[in-house]
């Protein structure tokens, strides 16, 4: 019984997540920027504690929206935070640290295989972000 209530709190979580990348979207579109970042702000908290896995995609959505914001500070700053936590975060994806789960070279494999492509995925987020801000500061 324990084990179902855990479940569910860890789905409802999600279910959060989901929800605030949505409504973030939604912010975006109607030019809310400070608004959409404020619920990203809220993801990134939660997908923090979560259980979950998620993809480096949408771990960049925060810091492409607070460039867009005009933050672009932030946003190198959100760029750096996830790859300086990526290792963590692959770590745990990747359960390398749980005996039961798979053998140890194939879970070093995919430990190396996510972090390498994450990386990729970050910064080349980190590059549009900053291709776009510098669109922004030209006359």
């Amino acid at each position: 019984m324990v084990t179902v209530q855990l479940i569910v709190g860890q789905s409802d979580i999600d279910d959060q997540i989901s929800a605030l990348m949505r409504e973030s979207t939604t912010l975006k579109d109607e030019k809310r920027m400070h608004a959409a970042v404020a619920c990203l702000y809220k993801a990134k908290t939660l997908m923090l504690e979560s259980p979950f896995v998620y993809t480096a995609e949408k771990w960049c959505k925060l810091p492409l929206y607070l460039q867009q914001a005009g933050m672009f500070s932030e946003s190198m700053h959100e760029f750096q935070f996830l790859l300086d936590d990526l290792p963590r975060r692959v770590r745990r994806d990747t359960s390398l640290d749980d005996p039961n789960v798979d053998t140890l070279s194939r879970k070093q494999k995919r430990y190396k295989r996510l972090l390498d492509d994450d990386t990729k995925t970050i910064e080349a987020k980190r590059a549009l972000a900053k291709k776009r801000q510098e669109k922004r500061v030209k006359p």
